[in-house]
């Protein structure tokens, strides 16, 4: 993203081609995808053959926001896009054999190279397997001199014959991709445990969604052009993921039930009323009955998801009582360490433990409350698990509340501020059908097809914020963030800001745009109007604006 003057300013949002070779030439086509490789890019074990190309398609198009174009002569999966080159069967030097072709024909901008499993199954010239991996990577690399590889230590075994051929072929790769140079990336797939397996060889579903949070967070540094790089969002509404558990404790002492006969601590996803976007938050409830010692750590996401230098944890609590301000959301590791015990840090200095954040007296009863926590510090750490914990060592009493918003995001810049937009009053063109109003784009909800459709030609839509703000950047979400077709993402809009909704100011030209969501930072302004206008709908001849958030970021 580029820094925006306060005076008018035109930026042309594009998708940046490959971050290596550097200076590479920004284009406004989608990102070219070849997932290349046997049997395991083709979806062999998953019972809708998508692999890790459906969980890793949708974290780039509605997560990441990129209009994103996987290619290639193969068809299998229920994906938008089944594009792949999945070879069942084949090895090393069968790819090898046609690799050329493919190239010239789909010319990709990233190649995600998972093979060498054939080979160790076949026993087939083991010893010379790493060598021609990167005889492999270097025909791509040849053919493709603005593309980049990412290359994986492949996928375990449940034969220990084979995967002690695994092992030790997977002990080169690191050297072979090395070597190579910056535009190949190594990528540890080798991490799938035996409950990851369908079979012998092949992955299950759970096993491909882990391979494709590490596809997809390789890929951050290749695509970076700044923008945020969601790992993990959870808004409890229809459409999200959902918890893995509900009201399961994996570790309490001195807790029960918050009244009703209830014996223990709650955690659940409920429509009562109290949420910060949509109709759904995490409710949380139960009864600190010790004096000396009392916590419960509720499972709630299992995850896998690699931290960085940049990621941070965010979420929203909504404590109902004093007691229920001795919650938080906590991380488990890989290496078996936890946030809470990590020394970690919210906004306000305060340890990002349950305890903490109790005595820490910043959270305010019978209102949401942020809490954003810089993880930067845990950097090379995986997250296995989220929790929601209550941690009190003195005192009793029953505790209730709500959290939502839960997000594990690596951020591509200075925290802009919160969302100013969220429940502000929207005006603007008429909706597509009633419920497409205005004021869906505001509503903090990207699921179900909460959104603003307008058919009317150069559709606009205004926000007050209440009174003056200072912005920082605005997002916006437009159709493929809500699961809608690339096409129908929105080619061209201005964004303009205004003190009294008269005099207006452009601060963001956008022209060209092909991602699902676009993120525009400016430099501080002071406003309390904003208004999107919207010159081209869609990449197609559809007239119709399809809008599913904007977001106004600022303090």
């Amino acid at each position: 993203m580029r820094k925006l003057a306060a005076a008018l300013v035109g930026c042309l949002i594009a998708v940046a081609a490959v971050a290596a070779p550097a200076g590479a030439a920004v284009t406004t086509r989608p990102i070219k995808i070849m997932p290349l490789g046997d049997s395991i890019t083709w979806g062999e074990g998953s019972p809708t053959t998508s692999s890790y190309r459906a969980p890793l398609y949708n974290r780039l198009a509605a997560g990441a926001g990129y209009a994103v174009d996987f290619v290639g002569s193969q068809r299998s999966g229920s994906l938008p896009d089944t594009d792949n080159e999945g070879h069942s069967g084949w090895r090393i030097d069968q790819i090898a054999a046609n690799i050329d072709g493919w190239l010239a024909t789909y010319q990709p901008d990233v190649v995600l190279l998972h093979i060498g499993t054939n080979d160790m199954n076949q026993n087939y010239q083991v010893g010379t397997a790493p060598q021609r991996l990167g005889g492999l990577i270097d025909q791509i690399l040849a053919a493709r001199p603005t593309a980049t590889v990412l290359v994986a230590k492949i996928v375990p075994a449940l034969d220990a014959t084979i995967q002690a051929r695994i092992n030790a072929f997977n002990a080169a790769v690191p050297g072979v991709v090395s070597a190579r140079g910056a535009r190949a990336r190594l990528v540890d797939l080798s991490t799938l445990a035996a409950s990851d397996l369908n079979d012998t060889l092949h992955p299950n579903d759970s096993g491909y969604a882990r391979m494709a949070v590490r596809w997809y967070t390789a890929l951050e540094p290749v695509l970076g052009d700044g923008r945020d790089w969601p790992l993990l969002r959870a808004s409890f509404e229809a459409g999200d993921p959902a918890p893995t558990w509900l009201d399961s404790a994996g570790a309490a002492i001195g807790v029960g039930g918050y009244c009703c006969a209830l014996t223990a601590m709650e955690s659940s996803p409920r429509a009562e009323g109290v949420s910060r976007s949509g109709t759904g938050a995490l409710m949380y409830s139960g009864s600190d009955n010790s004096a000396t010692q009392s916590y419960s750590y509720q499972r709630i996401f299992a995850a896998d998801l690699p931290i960085g230098a940049s990621s941070v944890l965010s979420y929203w609590i909504y404590p109902q009582q004093a007691t229920g301000t001795f919650v938080a959301v906590d991380l488990q590791f890989s290496d078996g360490s936890a946030l809470r015990d990590s020394g970690a840090v919210d906004q306000f200095g305060v340890r990002a433990h349950p305890q903490l954040q109790g005595e820490g007296g910043r959270l305010v009863l019978n209102q949401w409350n942020l809490v954003r926590v810089n993880l930067g510090a845990l950097a090379g750490r995986t997250v296995t698990r989220v929790d929601v914990g209550f941690d009190r060592p003195t005192g009793t009493g029953p505790f209730r509340g709500y959290v939502d918003d839960i997000a594990v995001t690596d951020e591509g810049g200075a925290y802009p501020g919160v969302n100013l937009a969220r429940g502000a009053a929207v005006t603007g063109s008429a909706g597509c059908v009633a419920a497409e109003s205005p004021a869906k784009a505001a509503d903090g909800v990207t699921t179900g097809n909460s959104k603003w459709c307008s058919g009317t030609p150069g559709a606009s839509l205004q926000i007050d914020l209440g009174a003056a703000r200072t912005l920082r950047r605005f997002v916006v979400r437009h159709a493929s963030a809500g699961g809608e077709a690339q096409a129908l993402n929105t080619r061209a809009f201005t964004i303009q800001v205004s003190a009294d909704a008269a005099t207006w100011t452009t601060a963001v030209t956008v022209t060209a745009n092909t991602d699902g969501v676009t993120s525009h930072r400016v430099s501080a302004v002071t406003a309390r109007y904003v208004r999107l206008a919207v010159t081209t709908p869609t990449q197609t001849a559809d007239a119709a604006t399809r809008i599913y958030e904007v977001e106004v970021e600022g303090a």
